[in-house]
């Protein structure tokens, strides 16, 4: 009988110890769930099974939360980065392809409805949308040369428009950068052309006006000349002289010419008379 009692007292000890341990797992399974952890940078929203969305935002720190009805929604509230590429057609119907970066954080208290309106990829569905509709509105105004030569002034519609349409949608954009832009090879090639033409063309220009300066100095070097001429008999027996010179240095240089003594006669064609 010792035995027996001694063998229901170590049952009975086995048994409380795995009621224990199923003890503490329920709670821990119970317990976990009940409270969540709000990081710096993002803001909480509360789904209950029951009672939908609730409207108030839940700040960084330690919170509480029914672990079978209510489902914690994360979001980040920093400024973020977004890519996208779209192509409108210009005034003067050529395709521009266009490269825009958004810098955006959602707007803390319109979290519930954007949750309830869009979902947690809101900026996947509302950029793409808002851009190509901007786009197309403002580069149909410009030629795409415009686009290019007033790219501040096109750069600076895009992003009004851009920030104003996101901000319905509770979106605060807070920058957008008109990252490139790009045209058919077509168009392209014959923009290069040009350049090529307007530089050629400059430089013609730039030849013909140091033409015409040196032509300016050699008519003004010319009235200097003659107001001299006709002021100063010296100045007129100068140039003689100077003239006289080259007139002799071309000669001693031809090889037609023959020199003869100062006093010496030369005949020629002589005829013999009988």
């Amino acid at each position: 009988m010792t035995k027996f009692f001694e063998f229901l007292e170590g049952k009975k000890s086995q048994l409380f110890l795995a009621i224990f341990i199923i003890s503490l797992f329920i709670l821990f399974r119970i317990f976990i769930p009940s409270f969540y952890i709000v990081n710096a940078g993002e803001r909480v929203i509360i789904f209950n099974s029951f009672t939908g969305l609730s409207d108030k935002v839940e700040r960084e720190g330690f919170h509480f939360k029914n672990p079978w009805f209510d489902k914690a929604l994360f979001y980040n509230i920093r400024d973020t980065g977004y890519d996208i590429e779209t192509t409108a057609s210009s005034k003067d119907l050529q395709n521009v392809h266009v490269k825009l970066r958004f810098i955006y954080a959602p707007v803390e208290k319109a979290l519930t409805n954007i949750h309830r309106e869009l979902g947690q990829n809101y900026a996947d569905i509302v950029f793409p949308s808002i851009s190509k509709e901007v786009l197309k509105a403002v580069i149909a105004k410009y030629t795409a040369e415009q686009v290019i030569t007033k790219r501040e002034e096109v750069s600076s519609f895009i992003k009004e428009d851009i920030i104003s349409r996101a901000l319905k949608y509770g979106i605060k954009v807070r920058d957008v950068a008109f990252a490139d832009v790009e045209f058919s090879k077509a168009y392209a090639d014959a923009i290069e052309q040009k350049q090529v033409a307007e530089q050629q063309l400059e430089a013609s220009r730039k030849q013909a006006e140091a033409a015409m300066v040196r032509a300016k100095g050699e008519a003004e070097s010319a009235r200097i000349i003659n107001e001299a001429s006709s002021a100063s008999e010296n100045f007129i027996e100068l140039r003689k002289i100077e003239a006289q010179k080259e007139i002799a240095k071309t000669l001693a240089t031809s090889q037609n010419v023959i020199y003869l003594p100062a006093n010496s006669v030369m005949m020629l064609n002589p005829t013999n008379k009988k």
